[in-house]
């Protein structure tokens, strides 16, 4: 008690003593007095940077919201952005109360650095994008009849059976396409090149179509017809008419937005929409895994997007859209292999564009007026190009006095492996590139020609005329394939000529030719 009394009295001494005017230091108090303010400063700098980051993240959420669904959904998102604030806002805390500098401190719940990812490049949610583009996403089937040239049962043969005959079954091809455009009549489509055409003639069977049936977003099938391909690009156009379609599928369907597959980066966010497995339309996300990647498909080497959305059987054509909804590629192909997983392609729509264009811009011409070359030929057989070196392509077999192949210079035995730049490999690819000409048009076929033990490739320009106009006639409008009872004299001026008759087929033909390259 007594030392409390002096303290106190010492202190009234100083405070009351007029012969002193000066005070005593307080260095203690200062040095208190200045550590609060400092705190103070730190304290509302941390909440108001915190603030600042909060509005921020809430304004860019606003944003997006009022460009996918207007002022209200913005002001119901912009609500929800609370709970993502009161989390950022206690990393901000965490940070400040750890006197941290680094920046990766600052994560949202997911482990994303907010500060240099944009919300709308992270796939979570994509039912609202789905919602909008599935309209414009079709399932296409190609009805198929397939033909056996041979049945052999050797139980049957054996025991006075006969080996040939023929039988047809039916079947189906399933792919995706994605409505591209619409004018007055007509709807486009684009899809891939393979997923229509898939005609041809093989070793023991024949493939031909009886038509194209497109199914929309409400269950609706219409048929379709093929406007334009290009089986380079692997691109193709079909078109249904609108008056094919009722009032309810016309306003149930819309056309896609096409965006920039250039603007695309590795990592991007996407999602695939097609016919999967032909059960219907299906969805799945992924992300660009890389870009320009050379992919060689039947020889053919294209410049294709990487992705790791799941590609199925039934995908091809449907459409790879970004978190935008805009449609960037169409959907391709998928590498197939028990030790690969998620690698499929799209061709990049920036690079389709242009060919897409120019099929829809396509007008077929009649079948009056088509164009022909007057020949028959065969498919060149795959074995033949694996084992001997063929080049891939049609095998002229036939040629009609006074054609335009003959004036050109087409002889027997050459191998046409394209027209106009554009790659054939078969006697019905080779029949719709030539008939896609009308009559008088001069094309450029490329060729090789049996030189030696090996083929000369060259260019002879060819000028179409119309199949009436044919005097040896060798073809026919419904098929190129078929016998001729005219054309090049078959046996005493060319006795070396291949004759074929009714029990000829596609080996007995190239066997022979091989015997004359050895």
């Amino acid at each position: 008690m007594d030392d409390y009394r002096f303290e106190e009295e010492q202190y009234k001494t100083y405070e009351n003593d007029t012969l002193n005017d000066t005070k005593p230091k307080k260095r203690r108090t200062g040095i208190r007095v200045a550590a609060i303010i400092l705190a103070c400063v730190l304290t509302f700098s941390g909440i108001g940077y915190g603030v600042y980051r909060v509005t921020a993240a809430a304004a860019r959420v606003q944003q997006t919201a009022l460009q996918r669904g207007g002022a209200e959904e913005a002001r119901d998102t912009a609500v929800s952005t609370s709970s993502v604030a009161s989390q950022e806002k206690s990393h901000l805390t965490t940070a400040d109360r750890s006197g941290s500098d680094d920046s990766s401190v600052l994560l949202t719940r997911n482990g994303i650095d907010e500060t240099d990812t944009d919300a709308e490049t992270v796939v979570l949610d994509v039912s609202e994008v789905v919602e909008n583009v599935m309209p414009c996403v079709v399932a296409i089937t190609d009805n198929l009849e397939v033909t056996s040239s041979t049945t052999y049962n050797p139980y049957s043969y054996y025991f006075g059976g006969s080996r040939s005959g023929t039988e047809t079954k039916e079947s189906v091809a399933s792919g995706s396409g994605v409505i591209i455009a619409e004018n007055d009549d007509q709807l486009l489509i684009v899809t891939n090149n393979h997923v229509v055409d898939n005609e041809g003639n093989y070793r023991y069977y024949n493939v031909s179509s009886t038509g194209l049936t497109v199914q929309f977003v409400d269950g609706e099938t219409a048929e379709a017809v093929v406007k334009g391909t290009d089986s380079d690009e692997d691109l193709a156009v079909i078109l249904v008419k609108l008056s094919d379609l009722s009032q309810e599928t016309k306003d149930a369907i819309r056309v896609a937005v096409c965006g920039d597959s250039d603007e695309m980066k590795v990592g991007s966010g996407v999602i695939a929409i097609g016919n999967a497995m032909g059960y219907g339309q299906s969805v799945t996300t992924g992300i660009i895994s890389a870009k320009d990647r050379a992919v060689t498909i039947d020889g053919i080497t294209r410049y294709l997007m990487q992705t790791d959305a799941a590609i199925n059987p039934g995908n091809s054509g449907g459409g790879l859209f970004n978190a935008k909804g805009e449609l960037i590629g169409i959907n391709s192909a998928k590498s197939v292999d028990t030790s690969v997983e998620g690698m499929g392609f799209a061709i990049p729509i920036s690079t389709a564009s242009e060919v897409i264009e120019e099929l829809m811009n396509y007008e077929a011409v009649d079948e009056e007026d088509q164009g022909y070359l007057g020949i028959n030929g065969e498919t060149v057989p795959d074995s033949y190009v694996e084992n001997y070196g063929y080049p891939k392509g049609v095998s002229v077999t036939r040629i009609a006095e006074g054609s335009p192949a003959e004036e050109a210079g087409l002889q027997i035995y050459d191998i046409i492996t394209g027209v106009n730049g554009k790659d054939v490999e078969s006697m019905n690819e080779l029949k719709k590139r030539v008939n896609a000409y009308p009559a008088g048009t001069t094309i450029t076929v490329t060729l090789s020609r049996p030189e030696g033990r090996g083929f000369k490739e060259m260019e002879i320009d060819v000028t179409l005329v119309r199949y009436d106009e044919l005097t040896g006639a060798v073809v026919t409008p419904e098929s190129d394939t078929e016998p001729a009872d005219e054309g090049r004299d078959k046996s005493e001026e060319n006795p070396d000529e291949w004759v074929p008759d009714e029990d000829s087929d596609i080996d007995s033909f190239f066997d022979w030719l091989f015997s004359r390259l050895k």
